[in-house]
């Protein structure tokens, strides 16, 4: 039952209210209905202005209608647009940008044009951000390198700009937010490409518009086998897959971190630049990268069990375990589980220590009775190490594939005239006047 009324009685008044549901969902502003005598109460609680939600976190709050992505953790299924996983299982990147940003799958023709302009947007992309990219030291961390590339690319495309004097420009003309979303897209590849080489000293190789998104990328970043100077097949496919399971995730600290921003009427690259700098913290993106340096930390399976007892002690914390969405089994680790068998994990001793935490958790009531389990993160290191990828770059390289959904959630928040985000606050502080003493002179 998803629809019906919430009664409310306000034991400060007396006074009944009706609130609707609606989804399984009451509206914020309904309670706002719900008001107080202001005399004698804390004038910041502000009471005569109607009762606020306090949640910290937004640990139970929806701030927007969306048909994306849905995430059902108690049948552990996974939805873009309302296909499975399974169904998905074969698409490639072009196919789950198109879907995600136009809810359509494409043609065959349709994906060949998309992968073509996204060739073609990351040919033009100017020199000026590879300059800014090397102008900072090879030993620089890539989120900088990252941020500088994306800055250059906004300052050296005009275009974005416009609604300082256009305001709804994009709102008015969706045709100019989707050139502006795949040059985004087309863009991040190439800033993340250059960022690669430019910290391991070899060649930006020159992206082709014959390439598919997946292959330009691999190229432009050194991704490559030495005797044929080609993308590995089989690495090229681990990536395909996985990129499928990162598209989206709801309302992730990096899609909300761009809505945010683009709540604001602001052009894809600035929300993108904002979701970057979210991600690469350790409770997100970033926790897959600390994931694998917890992993080289414990050093052997046989320290295992000492490492568990220190998690459960709370003296470390073990990422990648647990999922606020997830009460139960991530659905997303099965499929990684399915990738994982076509790269060389059997030679990498950390996935062998992974194991061993799964096998000691999977029997320890402390993390039985809690939930957790692995998640899409604890695993998911052991696809991009096993492609070639650095560990410190997994939070950009996940960006490559998440970027779909970033840029889906904006142009539907866009194109839907959402909201400007502007929470309030429960001010804590004095309501006095508080006088300093003067200074003499």
């Amino acid at each position: 039952m998803s629809t019906g009324t919430l009664f409310v009685r306000d034991s400060r008044t007396g006074v009944k209210y009706d609130i609707p549901i609606n989804r399984n969902a009451v509206r914020a502003l309904d309670l706002k209905r719900i008001t107080a005598p202001s005399e004698g109460a804390n004038r910041a609680d502000q009471v005569s202005r109607g009762l606020r939600i306090y949640d910290p976190g937004l640990q139970n709050t929806a701030v927007l209608e969306s048909a994306i992505s849905f995430s059902d953790h108690e049948s552990g299924e996974l939805l873009f647009r309302g296909f499975s996983l399974e169904q998905l299982w074969e698409a490639e990147f072009e196919d789950m940008l198109h879907l995600m940003l136009w809810d359509v799958y494409p043609s065959a023709d349709q994906r060949t044009e998309l992968s073509r302009r996204l060739g073609r947007y990351m040919q033009e992309t100017p020199r000026a951000v590879h300059d800014a990219i090397h102008l900072l030291p090879r030993t620089t961390a890539p989120l900088p390198l990252i941020l500088a590339g994306l800055s250059a690319y906004l300052a050296a495309i005009p275009t974005p700009i416009c609604v300082s004097s256009l305001a709804h420009v994009y709102q008015q003309d969706p045709g100019l937010g989707d050139q502006i979303i795949l040059q985004t897209v087309a863009g991040y590849a190439v800033i993340f490409a250059a960022v690669r080489c430019h910290r391991k000293g070899i060649e930006f190789r020159a992206p082709s518009i014959d390439s598919t998104y997946r292959e330009n990328l691999f190229v432009m970043a050194g991704l490559i086998d030495s005797s044929t100077q080609r993308p590995d097949p089989t690495k090229l496919s681990c990536y395909r897959r996985f990129a499928l399971l990162n598209a989206d995730h709801g309302m992730a600290l990096s899609v909300f971190s761009a809505l945010v921003t683009a709540s604001s009427l602001t052009d894809p690259i600035s929300c993108l630049i904002s979701a970057v700098a979210a991600a690469h913290g350790p409770l997100h993106f970033g926790a897959t990268e600390s994931a694998q340096r917890a992993l080289n930390e414990i050093g052997n399976p046989e320290s295992v069990p000492d490492f568990i007892t220190e998690v459960k002690s709370g003296k470390r914390r073990l990422f990648g375990y647990g999922h606020r969405e997830y009460k139960g089994v991530d659905p997303r680790v099965q499929f990684i589980r399915r990738i994982l068998q076509d790269l060389p994990t059997h030679s990498n001793p950390f996935f062998k220590i992974a194991e061993a935490i799964e096998a000691a958790a999977s029997n320890d009531e402390y993390f039985l009775s809690r939930g957790l389990h692995p998640n899409a993160d604890f695993y998911g290191n052991f696809v991009f190490t096993g492609i070639g990828i650095e560990p410190e770059m997994i939070p950009a390289a996940m960006l490559t594939q998440r970027i779909t959904g970033i840029m889906a959630h904006w142009r539907d928040y866009t194109v839907t005239r959402g909201k400007l985000f502007r929470p309030s606050h429960i001010y804590t502080g004095t309501t006095g006047v508080v006088t300093y003493p003067v200074a003499r002179i």
